[in-house]
């Protein structure tokens, strides 16, 4: 994993000191693809003659490790139809990141797909993506589509990017009462860690309208990538996001892959990444646990795991994915689409009839 000679990230060097360009390689479990998830896949190619539109989620810190090209795949298995809106999550962790926002505009505008960032447990940016919702369910009533089963949206993504979140927010901003400020009814589970929802859900609906064309969510569990399409970098990046099993990756490697990535950036108003950060950077991981705990008293292993659950929760502005901070002349989100899209064009689910192909062309269509 080389990020050498990339001009903008030298620019991030305060000091004479040089962050590491490589990171070293870890004994990282490359795939955590379960059986639900296959089936879920597979259910989605059932489903795809009722939908109207997929949402498929994707976590802001990590834009690249939380995008799956098995839902590009699915778009080119003659499904071109379906109206896709991808949409960031978690942008609580991400205020005011122009920089990062002008690199998503440059990616999706190359793709011509359309995107948002939002916080789904914000009242304000639920509604948004409602309007959004209600323009697309109104054009086709315009155009007097019939839509006997109503407007159906898929909502898909990583395990843990917040689509329960975002069903159960859609759900209250139209069904929720004024005022209340009692707990609110989940009609989908929820929780901090991967792999809280199994199977694909029954049809929820977010619209007042008693007319034949209501809106309707199918929510789903998260689907993760086959080891083909991974790497050591994907599977770290997701980990340091919330999106498997906290156990699946030793801790150790995650929190160094955390210090690996805050020496490539510049934190935003001059906070410290990590003690002596702006006097004494460095790139051992052990003199971080040092600087931060008394590790007569604590394992490493646990020192790893209580300050990368602070970033995890609570950390802001820090990226897990290293692109971002590349210029366009340094890396293209459509060659990174493409080439993903040619490790995976032989792959099939296990005991599936269904053979999906396309050519990767398709994609700007």
């Amino acid at each position: 994993m080389k990020y050498l000679n990339h001009t903008v990230i030298f620019k991030r060097l305060l000091s004479d000191f040089v962050p590491r360009f490589e990171f070293p390689k870890y004994n990282v479990q490359l795939s955590d693809f379960k059986g639900h998830q296959v089936k879920a896949l597979k259910k989605f190619q059932y489903l795809a003659p009722q939908l109207n539109m997929v949402i498929e989620l994707r976590d802001i810190r990590a834009p690249l490790s939380t995008r799956n090209v098995l839902f590009d795949k699915f778009f080119l298995a003659g499904n071109q139809r379906i109206k896709r809106l991808i949409v960031y999550t978690k942008k609580d962790f991400m205020p005011q990141n122009v920089e990062l926002m002008n690199t998503l505009t440059r990616w999706h505008k190359d793709m011509n797909e359309n995107f948002m960032i939002i916080d789904g447990k914000n009242v304000t940016d639920t509604k948004n993506l409602m309007k959004v919702i209600q323009w697309e369910s109104n054009k086709l009533m315009e155009d007097n589509v019939p839509l006997p089963m109503g407007y159906r949206i898929l909502v898909t993504g990583m395990p843990n990017v917040g689509k329960s979140t975002l069903v159960n927010s859609l759900r209250y901003i139209n069904f929720g009462k004024k005022n209340d400020t009692t707990k609110r009814r989940k009609v989908s589970k929820t929780g901090n860690e991967a792999g809280v929802t199994r199977s694909t859900s029954e049809i929820i609906r977010i619209s007042k309208e008693e007319s034949s064309q209501g809106i309707y969510l199918i929510d789903s569990p998260g689907i993760g990538l086959p080891g083909r399409v991974s790497s050591q970098s994907r599977m770290l990046a997701q980990a340091l996001c919330g999106c498997v099993k906290e156990t699946l990756i030793d801790p150790v490697a995650q929190a160094d892959y955390l210090l690996f990535l805050m020496n490539l950036q510049k934190p935003k108003a001059n906070v410290d990444w990590y003690p002596d950060y702006q006097t004494k950077p460095t790139n051992d991981i052990y003199t971080i646990f040092r600087r931060m705990f008394d590790m007569k008293k604590l394992s490493d292993t646990t020192a790893a795991i209580s300050w990368i659950n602070k970033w995890k929760r609570r950390g802001k502005n820090i990226l897990f994915d290293v692109e971002p901070l590349l210029s366009s002349d340094e890396f293209s989100y459509k060659e990174y689409l493409l080439k993903d899209l040619k490790k995976i064009e032989s792959y099939k689910l296990e005991n599936d009839k269904l053979d999906i192909k396309g050519s990767s062309k398709q994609i700007f269509i």
